[in-house]
């Protein structure tokens, strides 16, 4: 209950954008344009903060680098074996391998952390995204493109590399880490007021564009299709890095903060690389939809879970 209690404004927010989007009291045109300046401007002030003004020394623990980049690297070949026993083509078992590790950190993860375990979780979400966001977009590239065609494309790492030195997280993420550092995390006032007033704009308007981009209705005819990739995400993934830190110990605010966003639902972003890279996208988008209606349940059970156990 208290797990779900956690997680509950996050929820009533959520159906509030959906009530918005299901009335048409905004467009979903105007929710595409607000879900840019959330990622372009909104989350990154908040990254760049919290980023720049964490003490690295007192936070930053190379167990939990090492823990996700762990769970990186051995979590997708078990959607590769899942695909191969239930018969799937290549096309699908790409999109599973590569869905397995994108949680949806900005969305989802960031609220929700914010309210599951506050100031401190923030900024190890931030410290996270610095130290894990480039090697989990090029790890879950990598294995997706091996199920496609049986080796790593040299030009889809190129690509994705390119792609990453435009990412405004990675940029913001960086430069915070790199003024934390270098040791100018002193913000001046106005500056530290200005990136604070923007930043705290993100997690409310998230949670209420992502809330009306949601479809119910679909659910009972999809969740057939897609539940061995939505329950390898919401409960294997978040169980093998729960397995994972048990012989890499951490303080339990890394701890509760990692395991919350291992268990967030599919990235978004999987739908647009499985159509770009010729996997399977119709597959990933339904994904998507389940693992994001479904996470309403499995979170608040993970933080019961860390109540109980952690």
């Amino acid at each position: 209950m208290h797990g779900f209690l956690v997680i509950l404004p996050v929820v009533m927010v959520m159906a509030a954008g959906w009530v918005v989007g299901r009335k048409k009291m905004v467009l979903p045109e105007a929710f595409a344009q607000i879900n840019k300046v959330i990622y372009w401007v909104a989350i990154p002030a908040l990254i760049l903060r919290m980023t720049g003004r964490a003490d690295l020394s007192a936070i930053v623990d190379k167990n939990m680098v090492l823990a996700v980049y762990i769970s990186f690297l051995i979590a997708p070949p078990f959607a590769w074996l899942a695909g191969r026993m239930a018969g799937a083509d290549r096309r699908r078992t790409a999109s599973s391998m590569l869905m397995l590790v994108r949680s949806n950190t900005v969305f989802i993860g960031l609220p929700v952390v914010s309210v599951a375990v506050g100031a401190r979780g923030i900024e190890v979400f931030s410290l996270y995204l610095a130290f894990t966001f480039i090697g989990y977009q090029i790890i879950s590239v990598s294995w997706s493109q091996f199920a496609l065609s049986g080796e790593v494309s040299r030009n889809t790492v190129k690509s994705t590399l390119r792609s990453l030195l435009t990412n405004p997280l990675v940029l913001s993420s960086f430069a915070g880490f790199s003024l934390s550092v270098a040791g100018l995390n002193d913000f001046p006032a106005w500056l530290d007021e200005t990136l604070k007033l923007v930043g705290n704009t993100a997690s409310g308007m998230a949670l209420l564009s992502l809330g009306a981009s949601l479809k119910f209705e679909g659910l009972s005819g999809i969740l057939p299709r897609v539940w061995r990739d939505t329950a390898l995400k919401l409960l294997f993934l978040p169980a093998l890095t729960w397995c994972v830190f048990l012989f890499l110990p951490v303080n339990p605010v890394v701890f509760r903060t990692v395991i919350l966003i291992s268990a967030m639902p599919v990235a978004v972003d999987c739908f647009i690389l499985s159509q770009v890279q010729g996997m399977d996208a119709q597959h990933a988008a339904e994904t998507i939809s389940a693992s994001t209606i479904l996470s309403v349940l499995t979170v608040p059970f993970w933080i019961s879970m860390m109540d109980l156990f952690a």
